[in-house]
């Protein structure tokens, strides 16, 4: 069985024939015309890459206002550390 490197098969069909062999049939979704499959593709990729950026800057700024907000939490956590522990005073006999 030759097959056109030109067609795309979609499905394959086996029916038996008189001589009980199987023949296989293609179903061509796509002609030979290679321009027609071009003008069908070059707007499905457009619209995927102006998609993928849409999404990519949305997830982009969760995760720098994610960040950010945990750096905050963190600078805030240590100067709160740094202000309890000035706050002891220390008890007992000195030597100076």
């Amino acid at each position: 069985m030759t097959e056109d490197p030109r067609e795309i098969n979609f499905w394959y069909t086996l029916k038996q024939d008189k001589g009980n062999a199987l023949r296989s049939e293609t179903v061509c979704i796509i002609s030979n015309n290679q321009w027609i499959i071009y003008l069908v593709l070059a707007p499905i990729l457009i619209t995927l890459a102006f998609f993928s950026a849409f999404f990519f800057s949305i997830f982009f700024t969760l995760f720098l206002f994610g960040g950010i907000t945990i750096g905050l939490w963190i600078l805030w956590l240590r100067r709160k550390l740094r202000k309890s522990n000035r706050a002891q005073s220390l008890e007992g006999k000195y030597v100076v």
